[in-house]
């Protein structure tokens, strides 16, 4: 069985792939972003929203994880058509499988872009799948 480190890594991977089936994501997943109006629910949203994004990614690093429990913290880099940026993600991991991502980055790379890269309102970041709550 995978460790919850490693579990943790399939999301990432999923970018850097840009394929959101590598994602051991549960069926009741959640998500959230800086720039996600709410908090999205469901495996079939949350791929939905990976799908969107994924092509600003160019590359994803892995700098570390910190492990308590059933959380895992994720220091990682996105190299992505706005720069790098540094992110840290937290998962918590249930039975197996991914139940929350929240994503923590700094934005202003994607709001003060230029006018040779994708905007994210381009990139359908709308508001698919949030939870009514």
């Amino acid at each position: 069985m995978p460790t919850n480190e490693q579990i943790a890594e399939t999301y990432l991977a999923a970018y850097q792939l840009k394929d959101p089936g590598c994602a051991l994501l549960a069926p009741d997943v959640s998500l959230q972003y800086p720039l996600s109006p709410r908090k999205i629910v469901g495996k079939q949203n949350v791929t939905e929203y990976m799908l969107s994004v994924m092509p600003g990614f160019n590359a994803v690093e892995i700098e570390r994880h910190l492990v308590d429990g059933e959380y895992v913290a994720t220091l990682w880099k996105a190299h992505t058509v706005w720069g790098t940026m540094p992110a840290c993600s937290v998962f918590r991991i249930s039975g197996g499988l991914i139940a929350e991502v929240r994503s923590f980055f700094d934005p202003r790379p994607i709001l003060q872009r230029d006018e040779s890269t994708p905007r994210s309102e381009d990139m359908e970041l709308g508001d698919q799948g949030q939870s009514g709550g």
